[in-house]
C-alpha cells in the first residue's frame, strides 16, 4: 500500500492552534509562536509542543498574564462603582485609618470573613477605599483640626527621620496655645523630603501652614517652634523668623543636656579614659560579664548610652 502523505508545515500548525487555543500559540508564516513565553516553538512534534507547555517559563507565564487580567477586571469595577458613596464603607475606612490598621488588611481571607459576617455588609476591597473614601476621610479631618484651631495661637514641631527604605521622612505637629489647659495636638502634614537642610524644612513649614490655613497663613497666630538643635534646624527657625515675627524657636531639652554633658566630658579627660576602657573591656564580651557577675554580682554593668 502506497503511504499517506505526510501533512504539510501550514495544516499542522493550523492543527495544534485549533487543538491548544488561539489565546495559546499563533502561526507567524513558518513558526509557530507562543503569545505567553514570546518565543517560537519546535513544531517538528506534537510532544515538542506539550512539553513546551509543561515547563515552568511557560506555567509562570500563564500565571503572570492571569493576574494581570483579574487586575483589570477589578479596576474596572472599581471604576464602575456608582455616584453615591457608601457609609459603612466611610465608617470602615474610617475606623481602620484611625486604629492604625493597614488597608491591606481586607485582602485576609479570615479578616475579611469576620467583617462580613458580623456586619452583614459587603465589604469593600483595599482599592475601593484607597480610591474613593480615604481623600474623604482625609478633608473631614482636616476640617475638624481647622474649627479646633483656626483663631487660635498655636505652636509647631518639626523634626525629621528615615524610613525602612531610607528615605526622609519629615513630620509636622501642631497644637493650641490655652491659658490654663494643654490644648489639643495634631499631626498636620507627612512628607517625604528629597534631602534634610534648612531650606527643605522651611519650606515644608509654609507647605504645612498654608494646608491648615488655605486661604492665607496667619503669621502672627504661630508663637512657638519646637524642633532639635541639629544645626539646619537652628538656621531655619532664623530664617523663618522673617516671616513669623512673634514666634520663638525653643530646641529639644535633651540635645541641650548632650551639650553639657559633652562639655563635662571634655573637662575631666582622665575619667572619660577610665569609662571608655571599662566598657571596651565588657563590650560584646559575654565571657567577661559572666565572671563580673559571678564575682560581684552586686556591682552594675556600665550604661548603654541613649542616642537622639
Amino acid at each position: 500500500m502506497p503511504k499517506k502523505k505526510k501533512k504539510n508545515l501550514s495544516s499542522r500548525l493550523n492543527t495544534f492552534v485549533s487543538e491548544f487555543g488561539k489565546n495559546v500559540f499563533s502561526i507567524d508564516t513558518r513558526v509557530l509562536f507562543c503569545k505567553y513565553c514570546e518565543t517560537k516553538v519546535d513544531s517538528e512534534r506534537r510532544s515538542s509542543v506539550i512539553q513546551h507547555l509543561k515547563t515552568e517559563k511557560h506555567l509562570r507565564s500563564v500565571k503572570r498574564k492571569e493576574n494581570q487580567q483579574e487586575t483589570k477586571c477589578q479596576q474596572l469595577l472599581t471604576n464602575d462603582l456608582p455616584s453615591k458613596k457608601s457609609k459603612f464603607n466611610l465608617d470602615l475606612c474610617k475606623a481602620m485609618v484611625s486604629a492604625n490598621i493597614p488597608l491591606n488588611k481586607l485582602s485576609n481571607i479570615e479578616f475579611r470573613t469576620f467583617l462580613e459576617v458580623y456586619s452583614r455588609k459587603d465589604v469593600p476591597t483595599e482599592s475601593v477605599l484607597r480610591k474613593f473614601y480615604l481623600d474623604d476621610c482625609y478633608n473631614e479631618m482636616m476640617e475638624k483640626i481647622r474649627q479646633r484651631v483656626f483663631d487660635r495661637k498655636i505652636w509647631v514641631s518639626l523634626d525629621e527621620t528615615t524610613d525602612a527604605e531610607g528615605r526622609y521622612i519629615a513630620n509636622v505637629i501642631i497644637g493650641s496655645l490655652e491659658e490654663d489647659t494643654a490644648g489639643p495636638i495634631f499631626l498636620l502634614n507627612t512628607e517625604a523630603l528629597e534631602k534634610t537642610n534648612h531650606s527643605t524644612v522651611s519650606k515644608l513649614f509654609d507647605k504645612s501652614l498654608s494646608i491648615l490655613w488655605p486661604d492665607g497663613i496667619r503669621h502672627d497666630n504661630v508663637l512657638l517652634f519646637l524642633s532639635d538643635a541639629a544645626p539646619y534646624m537652628v538656621k531655619c527657625g532664623k530664617s523663618l523668623n522673617a516671616l513669623y515675627s512673634k514666634m520663638v524657636h525653643v530646641t529639644c531639652a535633651a540635645h541641650g543636656l548632650h551639650r553639657v554633658s559633652k562639655e563635662v566630658q571634655n573637662q575631666f579627660g582622665t575619667v572619660d579614659k577610665i569609662v571608655a576602657n571599662v566598657k571596651k573591656i565588657f563590650k560584646k564580651a559575654l565571657s567577661r560579664i559572666q565572671i563580673l557577675k559571678n564575682y560581684a554580682p552586686d556591682i552594675p554593668l556600665p550604661p548603654e548610652p541613649i542616642i537622639t
